[in-house]
């Protein structure tokens, strides 16, 4: 089983899971039909620090680091979308070709 990606970054500070910029949470699910964090759980309370978090499941099967529904980048970044949170490294597979582990 390949490595699962860690979160490298998230400013989705109303998060749950969120602490200074980080996710703690042990492992996020990236959904559709956009590439919304579907573990993200707005809150003004914040759980305490654990390990950093990590990508266990992505729905995005359109994604270029998306195989057999799971993430292959190296990290991802999560960021605010609307009223929601999503994968900022997402990206469509018509640059397969250019993997660099960070779209």
């Amino acid at each position: 089983m390949p490595r699962l990606p860690r979160i490298k970054e998230c400013d989705v500070i109303d998060c749950f899971y969120n602490t200074d910029n980080l996710c703690h949470a042990p492992a996020i699910t990236v959904g559709s039909p956009c590439p919304k964090c579907d573990t993200y759980l707005s809150s003004s309370e914040h759980g305490k620090p654990a390990d950093m978090g990590q990508v266990g499941a992505c729905h995005e099967d359109d994604c270029r680091f998306n195989h057999e529904l799971t993430c292959h980048a190296q990290e991802i970044v999560v960021g605010h979308h609307q009223r929601h949170a999503d994968c900022f490294t997402y990206s469509s597979e018509e640059g397969k070709g250019e993997l660099s582990g960070l779209a």
